[in-house]
């Protein structure tokens, strides 16, 4: 099944995944929770993916224009060191988590989570390793405490993989023109 992003412009591909489907719906969305796009799942782990395309192409000079202010915004947001994206994003998984629990399922394997990132021009490899460390620091830790919220969890890991290297856990993306 072919999954695409809020922009449209991402496709993701899951082949040889037992299950794969959108999150962030109607039907899963609770008052204050933000949501990752999608959640998936393979023999090994159970994948939570958010996706942020920062390179739109348009023929539409309208859109064309606001998508640059975007870009400019969000390369600050994302090279800022005091800036709220890591907060965001760390919110972002830890509410899809609580809410996976609340729906009724359980985590029978590893939680991978994903942050697939087409990124701004000019985002370098530094940036990139220290957003990286500071959204670890906004995701649950201690998933093995029994004090733990998420008590089931045996196992946690978080990436941020460009859209190249994403296949490395066996997902497929593409751009769309």
């Amino acid at each position: 099944m072919t999954l695409k992003d809020e922009s449209g412009k991402m496709a993701f591909e899951f082949p040889d995944f037992l299950s794969e489907s959108d999150f962030d719906t109607q039907t899963n969305a609770c008052a204050g929770l933000k949501l990752v796009d999608f959640v998936a799942e393979n023999e090994e782990a159970q994948f939570f993916i958010e996706a942020k395309n920062y390179i739109n192409q348009s023929s539409n000079p309208v859109i064309m224009a606001n998508m640059a202010s975007r870009q400019k915004a969000d390369y600050k947001m994302l090279t800022d060191p005091v800036a709220a994206y890591p907060l965001e994003m760390g919110m972002k998984f830890k509410d899809s988590l609580f809410r996976w629990l609340a729906s009724g399922n359980d985590f029978k394997k590893p939680i991978v989570l994903l942050l697939v990132i087409n990124p701004p021009p000019g985002i370098m490899a530094r940036d990139r390793e220290r957003l990286i460390n500071k959204i670890k620091g906004y995701i649950p830790d201690g998933l093995n405490s029994k004090l733990s919220q998420y008590p089931r969890m045996t196992r946690l890991l978080f990436d941020m993989p460009r859209i190249e290297e994403v296949e490395k856990y066996g997902v497929s993306v593409s751009l769309l023109p």
